[in-house]
């Protein structure tokens, strides 16, 4: 494992400190490391959007309006 140090407001670390004295995590490094997967994560569905985005944009995206849209895709695709 890798370890980083890492600068951050004092008020930043009583509210990390709360949620460890609160048992909400085991640890500063364990909520870290949880807070850097969430971050990825999130980003990680942004990016999915935008690529959505622009397939819709560049006519590559099929919009489902409706229930008879979605039945009619599906059975498409079988």
């Amino acid at each position: 494992m890798t370890t980083i140090n890492i600068s951050i407001p004092e008020k930043l670390k009583t509210d990390a400190e709360k949620l460890i004295k609160q048992g909400f995590y085991a640890s500063f490094s364990d909520l870290v490391r949880d807070s850097i997967r969430h971050v990825l994560n999130v980003n990680k569905y942004d990016r999915w959007a935008a690529e959505a985005k622009e397939d819709l944009k560049n006519g590559k995206a099929v919009v489902l309006k409706n229930a008879n849209d979605i039945e009619k895709y599906m059975e498409s695709i079988r």
